[in-house]
């Protein structure tokens, strides 16, 4: 019996517009008087770092990037690229059309939700604003918990918080990071969703039990395996 559902967030539940992401730190780049190429470079090289929250949170990853180009900041201009980071973020991150209504059908039916996502500070910022947390009743965010998929302590951390067990509990994810194979590998019901606009940027996973094409047929599916009540 299912009784709790995960989401995986960016390309399950949210499309992120890299072109928004790429002008917004060239803007930031360019106010921080920093070759935005160079400035680019190092948001890549960091990714994993950040993701694990080990940047000092994005005023400190961006201080540091800063002087590694040699161009220091002071606090007030570092809370000011911070600023621009994150609204750039929020501009970048649209939620998918029936994101809303098939959380709210799961909640309605009595089911647990929440997010287990890899993601940096700014990242899980617009996760953490996204309007939906009266949805989830847990967010497991790789920054915040200093893990992150495949690493089955941030399955363990998400199955601890809604107090299920792997079988009881559904990952919905696309697939990045191999996460859908490490979910099967402690027992979760692991669900590939294919849909438009994933940026497949962060590799893919080879096993899962079911697979679909929209967040609206999650619904029907965990009905369906629960079966008649």
């Amino acid at each position: 019996m299912i009784r709790a559902i995960l989401f995986d967030f960016y390309d399950t539940l949210a499309h992120v517009d890299a072109d928004t992401i790429v002008s917004g730190r060239r803007a930031l780049a360019e106010r921080a008087d920093v070759d935005p190429e160079s400035m680019a470079t190092l948001w890549r090289e960091t990714a994993h770092e950040r993701m694990l929250g080990r940047g000092g949170g994005l005023e400190g990853s961006i201080a540091t990037m800063l002087e590694q180009l040699g161009r220091p900041a002071p606090p007030e201009l570092l809370s000011e690229l911070a600023e621009m980071e994150v609204r750039t973020w929020e501009r970048a991150v649209q939620l998918y059309p029936d994101v809303r209504a098939a959380l709210e059908a799961l909640k309605a039916r009595g089911y647990l939700l929440g997010v287990l996502s890899n993601c940096s500070d700014q990242a899980g910022y617009v996760i953490e604003r996204a309007g939906l947390d009266h949805l989830f009743d847990t967010l497991a965010l790789s920054f915040r918990l200093g893990v992150a998929k495949p690493d089955p302590a941030i399955y363990e951390h998400a199955l601890v918080a809604l107090g299920t067990r792997p079988t009881e509990t559904m990952f919905v994810a696309d697939g990045a990071f191999g996460e859908l194979d490490a979910a099967q590998d402690l027992g979760i019901v692991a669900v590939l969703i294919e849909q438009e606009r994933q940026s497949r940027a962060y590799g893919a996973s080879a096993r899962w039990d079911y697979q679909v094409d929209s967040l609206a047929a999650v619904p029907p599916l965990v009905e369906q395996l629960n079966g008649p009540h």
